[in-house]
Protein backbone atom coordinates (compact mmCIF):
# COMPACT_ATOMS: atom_id res chain seq x y z
CA UNK A 1 0.00 0.00 0.00
CA UNK A 2 1.38 3.40 -1.02
CA UNK A 3 1.96 6.36 1.09
CA UNK A 4 -1.02 8.06 -0.20
CA UNK A 5 -3.54 5.73 -0.10
CA UNK A 6 -2.73 5.39 3.93
CA UNK A 7 -2.92 8.94 3.50
CA UNK A 8 -6.26 8.91 2.32
CA UNK A 9 -7.60 5.80 4.69
CA UNK A 10 -6.34 7.74 7.65
CA UNK A 11 -8.28 11.02 6.41
CA UNK A 12 -11.46 9.09 5.79
CA UNK A 13 -11.45 7.45 9.14
CA UNK A 14 -11.05 10.98 10.61
CA UNK A 15 -13.76 12.53 9.10
CA UNK A 16 -16.18 9.66 10.29
CA UNK A 17 -14.95 9.97 13.89
CA UNK A 18 -15.32 13.63 13.82
CA UNK A 19 -18.57 14.26 11.58
CA UNK A 20 -21.59 14.13 14.07
CA UNK A 21 -24.23 11.85 13.47
CA UNK A 22 -28.26 12.95 13.28
CA UNK A 23 -31.21 10.81 13.95
CA UNK A 24 -34.11 11.63 11.44
CA UNK A 25 -37.49 11.64 12.39
CA UNK A 26 -40.04 12.07 10.21
CA UNK A 27 -43.94 13.04 11.90
CA UNK A 28 -46.85 12.74 9.43
CA UNK A 29 -49.28 15.37 9.35
CA UNK A 30 -52.56 13.70 9.89
CA UNK A 31 -56.23 14.32 8.57
CA UNK A 32 -57.30 16.19 12.19
CA UNK A 33 -54.37 19.02 11.50
CA UNK A 34 -56.37 22.46 11.03
CA UNK A 35 -55.57 25.41 9.04
CA UNK A 36 -57.79 28.61 10.28
CA UNK A 37 -57.90 32.23 8.50
CA UNK A 38 -58.94 35.12 11.08
CA UNK A 39 -59.82 38.47 9.71
CA UNK A 40 -61.82 41.39 10.81
CA UNK A 41 -63.90 43.92 9.06
CA UNK A 42 -64.82 47.64 9.94
CA UNK A 43 -67.95 46.08 11.48
CA UNK A 44 -67.16 42.34 12.64
CA UNK A 45 -64.53 39.82 12.86
CA UNK A 46 -64.49 36.71 10.99
CA UNK A 47 -63.32 32.91 10.84
CA UNK A 48 -62.47 30.45 8.11
CA UNK A 49 -61.50 26.82 9.17
CA UNK A 50 -59.95 24.20 7.38
CA UNK A 51 -59.69 20.48 8.02
CA UNK A 52 -58.70 19.76 4.31
CA UNK A 53 -55.68 18.53 5.05
CA UNK A 54 -54.87 14.80 3.47
CA UNK A 55 -52.69 13.35 6.11
CA UNK A 56 -49.93 12.67 3.86
CA UNK A 57 -47.63 15.50 4.29
CA UNK A 58 -44.66 15.39 6.46
CA UNK A 59 -42.38 17.79 9.14
CA UNK A 60 -38.92 15.96 9.29
CA UNK A 61 -36.99 16.54 12.11
CA UNK A 62 -33.40 16.11 12.27
CA UNK A 63 -31.44 15.57 15.89
CA UNK A 64 -27.86 15.99 16.27
CA UNK A 65 -26.37 13.26 18.14
CA UNK A 66 -25.52 15.45 21.38
CA UNK A 67 -29.11 16.00 21.21
CA UNK A 68 -28.04 19.36 22.66
CA UNK A 69 -30.37 21.11 19.76
CA UNK A 70 -33.89 19.95 18.88
CA UNK A 71 -32.54 20.19 15.80
CA UNK A 72 -33.13 21.54 12.05
CA UNK A 73 -37.49 21.45 11.10
CA UNK A 74 -38.36 21.39 7.53
CA UNK A 75 -41.73 20.48 6.16
CA UNK A 76 -44.65 21.58 3.62
CA UNK A 77 -48.58 21.14 3.99
CA UNK A 78 -50.40 21.38 1.22
CA UNK A 79 -54.18 23.00 1.75
CA UNK A 80 -57.17 22.34 -0.41
CA UNK A 81 -58.89 25.70 -0.60
CA UNK A 82 -62.60 24.73 -1.38
CA UNK A 83 -62.62 23.10 1.60
CA UNK A 84 -62.40 26.42 3.64
CA UNK A 85 -65.64 26.89 6.08
CA UNK A 86 -66.72 30.66 7.72
CA UNK A 87 -69.68 28.93 9.20
CA UNK A 88 -71.37 31.55 7.05
CA UNK A 89 -72.41 30.43 3.27
CA UNK A 90 -72.44 33.99 2.11
CA UNK A 91 -69.11 34.60 3.88
CA UNK A 92 -67.49 31.09 2.29
CA UNK A 93 -68.52 32.26 -0.97
CA UNK A 94 -66.70 35.65 -0.80
CA UNK A 95 -63.83 34.53 1.08
CA UNK A 96 -63.23 31.77 -2.00
CA UNK A 97 -63.51 33.85 -4.20
CA UNK A 98 -61.55 36.33 -2.57
CA UNK A 99 -58.65 33.58 -2.49
CA UNK A 100 -59.22 32.17 -6.05
CA UNK A 101 -60.43 28.52 -5.43
CA UNK A 102 -61.04 27.77 -8.86
CA UNK A 103 -57.60 28.71 -10.41
CA UNK A 104 -55.46 28.24 -7.28
CA UNK A 105 -57.24 25.09 -5.33
CA UNK A 106 -54.50 24.93 -3.23
CA UNK A 107 -52.72 26.95 -0.05
CA UNK A 108 -48.40 25.78 0.22
CA UNK A 109 -47.53 26.41 4.14
CA UNK A 110 -43.56 25.59 3.90
CA UNK A 111 -41.60 25.62 7.32
CA UNK A 112 -37.62 26.38 6.52
CA UNK A 113 -35.06 25.68 8.97
CA UNK A 114 -36.97 25.97 12.57
CA UNK A 115 -34.41 25.38 15.60
CA UNK A 116 -35.15 25.73 18.86
CA UNK A 117 -35.76 28.63 21.16
CA UNK A 118 -36.38 27.20 24.85
CA UNK A 119 -37.83 24.88 26.29
CA UNK A 120 -39.82 23.51 28.95
CA UNK A 121 -40.46 19.69 30.34
CA UNK A 122 -42.99 18.65 27.63
CA UNK A 123 -43.24 22.19 24.99
CA UNK A 124 -40.47 23.26 22.56
CA UNK A 125 -40.58 26.62 21.42
CA UNK A 126 -39.12 26.83 17.50
CA UNK A 127 -38.16 29.90 15.52
CA UNK A 128 -37.57 30.15 11.96
CA UNK A 129 -39.54 30.77 8.61
CA UNK A 130 -42.50 29.83 7.12
CA UNK A 131 -42.91 30.43 3.11
CA UNK A 132 -46.84 30.53 2.22
CA UNK A 133 -48.15 30.55 -1.12
CA UNK A 134 -51.47 32.05 -1.75
CA UNK A 135 -53.08 32.76 -5.61
CA UNK A 136 -49.74 31.85 -6.83
CA UNK A 137 -47.55 34.11 -5.00
CA UNK A 138 -44.91 32.78 -2.83
CA UNK A 139 -43.96 34.89 0.24
CA UNK A 140 -41.33 34.02 3.71
CA UNK A 141 -42.28 35.30 6.87
CA UNK A 142 -40.23 34.65 10.30
CA UNK A 143 -42.34 32.50 12.40
CA UNK A 144 -42.18 31.21 16.13
CA UNK A 145 -43.95 28.10 16.61
CA UNK A 146 -44.98 25.45 19.50
CA UNK A 147 -44.38 21.68 19.49
CA UNK A 148 -45.91 19.85 22.55
CA UNK A 149 -45.43 16.12 22.88
CA UNK A 150 -47.65 14.19 23.99
CA UNK A 151 -48.29 10.68 25.00
CA UNK A 152 -46.47 8.08 22.79
CA UNK A 153 -46.01 9.14 19.06
CA UNK A 154 -48.12 12.14 18.60
CA UNK A 155 -47.82 15.46 19.05
CA UNK A 156 -49.19 19.12 18.87
CA UNK A 157 -47.41 21.40 16.27
CA UNK A 158 -48.62 24.78 16.37
CA UNK A 159 -48.41 28.42 15.93
CA UNK A 160 -49.56 31.43 14.14
CA UNK A 161 -48.41 34.60 11.31
CA UNK A 162 -49.78 37.34 10.76
CA UNK A 163 -49.89 38.24 7.39
CA UNK A 164 -51.45 41.24 4.43
CA UNK A 165 -53.46 40.41 1.95
CA UNK A 166 -51.50 43.02 -0.14
CA UNK A 167 -48.39 40.76 0.24
CA UNK A 168 -50.43 38.74 -1.98
CA UNK A 169 -51.61 41.13 -4.62
CA UNK A 170 -55.35 40.53 -3.20
CA UNK A 171 -57.11 43.82 -2.58
CA UNK A 172 -59.06 43.27 0.85
CA UNK A 173 -62.96 43.06 -0.40
CA UNK A 174 -65.61 45.58 0.24
CA UNK A 175 -69.48 44.83 -0.14
CA UNK A 176 -72.58 46.29 -0.13
CA UNK A 177 -71.69 49.85 -1.64
CA UNK A 178 -68.62 50.19 0.40
CA UNK A 179 -70.39 49.86 3.88
CA UNK A 180 -68.73 46.52 4.74
CA UNK A 181 -64.58 46.39 4.29
CA UNK A 182 -62.67 43.36 4.94
CA UNK A 183 -59.51 44.35 6.97
CA UNK A 184 -56.06 43.70 5.04
CA UNK A 185 -54.15 42.10 7.96
CA UNK A 186 -55.17 38.43 8.80
CA UNK A 187 -53.81 35.91 10.93
CA UNK A 188 -52.95 32.24 9.51
CA UNK A 189 -53.37 29.78 12.38
CA UNK A 190 -52.04 26.64 12.22
CA UNK A 191 -52.26 22.90 14.97
CA UNK A 192 -50.85 20.00 13.38
CA UNK A 193 -51.51 16.65 14.64
CA UNK A 194 -48.33 14.97 13.95
CA UNK A 195 -47.78 10.95 14.50
CA UNK A 196 -44.39 9.93 14.62
CA UNK A 197 -43.21 7.61 11.84
CA UNK A 198 -40.84 4.29 13.43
Amino acid sequence: MTIPQLILIFNLVFISLVTPKEEVINWKITSDSLLEILGTTNVSKFQCENYSNSGTDYLTQRLPEAYEEVGLWNGEVLITSTNFDCNNSLLTKDFKKTIEVDQYPTIKVKFLSLTKRSETTNQTNLTGEVEITLVGVSKKYPISCVFLAKKGDTALFSGERKILLSDFNIEPPVKFLGAVKVQDSIVVNFSLVLEKQI
